[in-house]
């Protein structure tokens, strides 16, 4: 929050690449007296128990939570952070942090469980309706270094919708509630609301109305609070009601038991200094069910597995589609730069790809929906994909059509516009597979431009929100007189890990 102009600094980020998108709230200066913390030294775990990035979006998962450098606002406090995580563990230390940035939060990083702009944790339970949440605690235990003179808050956050339609473009009419455990420097945004005793802890609540969060954007439309822990504050908390925190902010009428718990993050938000910062351990407890924190043993397919299967609402006749006035060849297709050190697998392997061609499958798909299953090996340069996907007006194989780079015949491709939003629906094999995570929705036009939506799968996405650069919306944005051609849902290649997939386009429909 930039208290000298009294405006909210929107903090929605797209994680570039690998498709996680997050949010970190915000707060103004005020004078703190906490201690210096300079002696604070970053951890030194094994080097091969080590994933260490400066990029803006670095991010890894470990056992059912996401870690994330989460650098959203580097355009208005440029600089270099860096993030060393512990692959065994999901500890994860801050070692290098922006330039001082005033006022304003600069990063927010964290671990994430749930899902936070259409991405999500893998195996998560999350969403669940409010009512649903029984009993849910964390476990945490963290450390800042710096000076006195720093600002920085630590925060849990936990992001609310409506409804069970909150995707990659927020979280509109709902709430975003962050609960301080430490801070320095900083105080609460924006209306002070008094002080309640919960989970054994006295907190100053503070609110800011929708309108104050709008930005601009009526689809950032949503709530903030924050519960200040008053008094003595803590770097460690074991089984923290979180529960008792959401039901105080539903009793002050600024969400509902209908709605919807999406998201359940824990991090630093970083404006000067704080550094280092590291988390070294965070879990949450939902109805008594522990996610682990430690790494999972690998689900993911071996390249020879047979690909999923689904009933959904598309006639496919060998590689023909049909849905609704929707109509094309359809096919399963890797993408793989040559200087990428990156191996992709993916089955069915199909000759037609994304030209357009009425190429063969094998396996073939079924009758009524485009499956795929497969990995992207972990790939630095992030030119690694997979995707599956079908033309949008293209007539049956005629005589007379052109002939694609692989022999296969394309028959003359049509376009359409799409007046309004597309809906794209998926169903998701495998579990807890990372991939199935960090699905992206993308739209190519006539000119061979492609734009992406990462990711409101199952809902209408609105074609305004479609990017040539959608990890983080720097690119052009699809219009109503877009002309497109072809419509896919792609696996993004992650910097970090392997990204296992298995998934299955099941309909398509444009509003």
């Amino acid at each position: 929050m930039d208290s000298t102009a009294g405006l909210y600094a929107s903090s929605r980020t797209s994680f570039a690449l690998a498709g996680i998108a997050l949010l970190a709230g915000c707060g103004s200066v005020s004078a703190n007296p906490t201690v210096d913390a300079a002696g604070v030294d970053a951890p030194a775990w094994p080097a091969e128990a080590t994933f260490s990035s400066c990029e803006q979006y670095a991010s890894l998962s470990v056992g059912n939570y996401n870690i994330q450098s989460d650098y959203w606002n580097q355009t208005t406090c440029p600089g270099t952070q860096c993030i060393e995580i512990n692959k065994e563990t999901g500890a994860f230390s801050v070692t290098q942090g922006a330039a001082p940035c005033g006022d304003k939060v600069s990063s927010y990083p964290n671990v994430l469980y749930g899902c936070s702009y259409g991405n999500c944790s893998p195996g998560t339970i999350l969403p669940l309706p409010v009512s649903a949440v029984s009993a849910l605690t964390s476990n945490w235990d963290f450390s800042v270094g710096g000076s006195a003179s720093d600002r920085w808050n630590v925060a849990v956050e936990m992001w609310f919708c409506p409804d069970n339609n909150c995707a990659a473009s927020g979280f509109p009419g709902g709430l975003e509630l962050m609960v301080w455990l430490d801070y320095k420097n900083a105080r609460g945004f924006k209306d002070h609301r008094g002080t309640v005793k919960l989970g054994g802890y006295d907190w100053d609540v503070w609110e800011a109305d929708p309108g104050i969060l709008a930005a601009g954007s009526a689809i950032e439309s949503w709530t903030y609070m924050d519960y200040i822990i008053k008094g003595q504050m803590v770097t460690s908390v074991t089984n923290l009601d979180l529960k008792a925190i959401i039901q105080d902010a539903v009793n002050r009428g600024y969400a509902q038991n209908s709605w919807y718990l999406y998201g359940i993050q824990a991090g630093a938000e970083l404006r000067v200094g704080g550094i280092p910062f590291t988390s070294n351990s965070f879990s949450v407890s939902i109805n008594g069910v522990t996610p682990s924190a430690a790494a999972l043993p690998d689900a993911g397919l071996s390249c020879a597995a047979e690909p999923p299967t689904a009933d959904g609402q598309l006639a496919v006749s060998d590689s023909y589609v049909t849905v609704g006035p929707l109509h094309g060849y359809g096919a399963s297709w890797t993408n793989l730069d040559p200087n990428s050190p990156a191996t992709i697998c993916a089955t069915p392997v199909c000759t037609g790809g994304q030209e357009g061609a009425a190429g063969t499958c094998s396996p073939s798909f079924g009758p009524s929906a485009l499956c795929i299953g497969g990995a992207v090996s972990a790939d630095t340069t992030y030119h690694a994909t997979a995707g599956l996907g079908f033309m949008l007006n293209q007539d049956l194989l005629v005589d007379g059509g052109a002939t694609g780079a692989d022999g296969g015949t394309i028959p003359p491709i049509g376009t359409i516009t799409i007046p309004n939003s597309i809906t794209v629906t998926v169903a998701k094999s495998g579990g807890s597979l990372q991939g199935n995570s960090y699905l992206r929705v993308q739209l190519t036009d006539v000119d061979g431009n492609r734009f992406c939506h990462a990711v409101a799968l199952d809902a209408p996405i609105p074609i305004g929100q479609f990017n040539t650069a959608c990890w983080n919306n720097t690119g052009a944005a699809a219009t109503s007189s877009t002309a497109f051609t072809r419509v896919d849902v792609i696996v993004p290649s992650s910097a970090a890990s392997e990204e296992d997939f298995a998934f299955c386009i099941t309909n398509v429909s444009v509003q």
